[in-house]
């Protein structure tokens, strides 16, 4: 079967799989704003706003690490898992050791008692990641997207009649465990595989040298994503934490449905490219994908702010759409910059990832920080700023760095960014024009005038045309 073949039935069946957790996470954001408070939200939020950084810390980018090597044995398959392992039962302990200071901090009571339940979240991670990173290697796609949906299912399931029952916050901490605990479960029973002791036979020097760089640079991402749950609540508590939580995991599902299962797929295969004009080609259509898809998600959703959060949140979280809507623009430049993250991880240049990833994640931070002063939305405007900053970085300093060229990808990405742009200001107008109607029907009519406007552009543009003919093509590709 070749790479390209592989590429399409993996991602076939990982975006079907995402599209079933789609549901699965919809349910759980409807049901739950319904049910939970934005307070219970927003401690949730701050605890794993600062803890979440030891998930980062105990894969230690050694999953990539896996996934990315040409070859690897299984004594170094071995190792890695014990290394994870130990990383995990460290961070748990040292997690529960510093659950106190969280009180402190957010000057907020009974963070202590959440931080010391999810501890446990990192040793069950530090235990699953080498078995998932085994999966995707050998691109198990079926097990790992099964294992995930069975995961999600599983624990709502048990979080909505915890909430009913008025477990409050309670309820967001068991599905956390439980998530992690399911996937470990099924994972193992699915891998059956059993790692050799550790051994100082084998080669690691490169794996861990991989890794750290990889984990740093995920680590500085992390921080900027998180900083803003963290300096909102420290600033303004955790009911404004809740508002923007809610808005926030909104805003990421497109990343989820699209953008971070198509790296599972693309990371395998692009490393296995030697000819650059191949790898050039693959990236050029995985980017046009990648616009046309997520820019116009991201538009649409722009759009229709307001109805969707009514529609989707219910009342009482009416602050939750302008802070929506400014993350939606943010979250395009965001889409646009995971095609480098695959060069660089492909490519083995996570030096160079890291390096820029300071600088722009850096400049991120800040303008979140500053913009936290002002509230929600200055935090939401900090945020998107920071996600422009990290795309021109990226585009025009740290990707020429590694000897690849920008300018074909930059340009496949100009015309979805001026379409898109032009398709908000014609959804955004015509809801104007029918405030009264329900919720449900302003995003059906917004839909059906994205859609309109977009067929014809594409009548009358021959470039947007091919453009569309090429991902048609893909989804052919992908379904067949």
């Amino acid at each position: 079967m070749g790479l390209g073949t592989t590429a399409a039935r993996g991602s076939a069946i990982t975006l079907g799989g995402q599209w079933v957790k789609f549901l699965i996470q919809f349910t759980s954001i409807a049901v739950l704003a319904r049910v939970l408070s934005p307070d219970d939200f927003g401690k949730m939020a701050m605890v794993m706003a600062v803890v979440g950084a030891a998930t980062v810390i105990g894969d230690f980018g050694l999953s990539l690490a896996s996934v990315q090597a040409s070859e690897i044995s299984e004594n170094q398959r071995s190792n890695l898992f014990w290394i994870n392992t130990a990383i995990g039962l460290l961070l748990t302990l040292l997690v529960f050791a510093a659950a106190p200071l969280f009180d402190q901090f957010y000057d907020v009571d009974g963070l202590s008692d959440i931080v010391r339940a999810v501890s446990v979240i990192f040793v069950l991670n530090g235990l699953t990641v080498q078995l998932r990173a085994d999966l995707t290697r050998n691109l198990k796609f079926v097990k790992l997207t099964v294992t995930e949906i069975a995961a999600q299912a599983i624990a709502l399931a048990v979080t909505i009649p915890l909430a009913l029952l008025h477990y409050g916050v309670w309820s967001l901490v068991a599905q956390q465990i439980i998530v992690s605990t399911v996937l470990l479960g099924s994972s193992a029973m699915l891998l059956r595989w059993i790692p050799n002791r550790p051994t100082r036979r084998a080669d690691m020097r490169s794996l861990l040298s991989f890794g750290t760089n990889t984990m740093l640079t995920q680590l500085v991402t992390y921080s900027s994503a998180n900083a803003d749950s963290v300096a909102l609540g420290k600033l303004h508590g955790s009911t404004e934490v809740g508002v923007y939580d809610r808005a926030y995991q909104l805003f990421k599902i497109p990343i989820a449905q699209l953008a971070t299962p198509m790296t599972r797929v693309a990371l395998p295969v692009l490393s296995r490219i030697a000819d650059p004009a191949v790898y050039m080609a693959y990236l050029v259509r995985a980017q046009t994908v990648l616009c046309y898809v997520m820019l116009g998600a991201f538009a649409y959703a722009a759009a229709v702010a307001y109805p969707l959060m009514d529609l989707v949140l219910g009342s009482g979280w009416d602050a939750a759409a302008p802070i929506f809507r400014i993350l939606a623009v943010g979250g395009a430049f965001q889409a646009l910059s995971y095609i480098y993250y695959w060069v660089f991880l492909s490519t083995g240049r996570v030096d160079v990832h890291l390096r820029y990833s300071l600088l722009g994640r850096g400049l991120m931070i800040v303008a979140v920080c500053v913009g936290a002063i002002f509230g929600s939305l200055g935090t939401a405007i900090g945020s998107s700023v920071g996600f422009v900053a990290v795309w021109l970085i990226y585009s025009f300093v740290a990707i020429p760095r590694i000897g690849i060229g920008t300018g074909p990808l930059v340009r496949s990405a100009v015309r979805p960014m001026v379409l898109f742009t032009a398709m908000f200001g014609v959804a955004s107008l015509s809801l104007s024009l029918f405030q009264r109607v329900s919720s449900f029907v302003a995003l059906a009519l917004a839909g059906m005038v994205c859609v309109a406007f977009v067929g014809v552009v594409a009548l009358t543009s021959k470039s947007v045309r091919s453009d569309l003919n090429a991902l048609i093509d893909t989804c052919r590709k992908v379904v067949g």
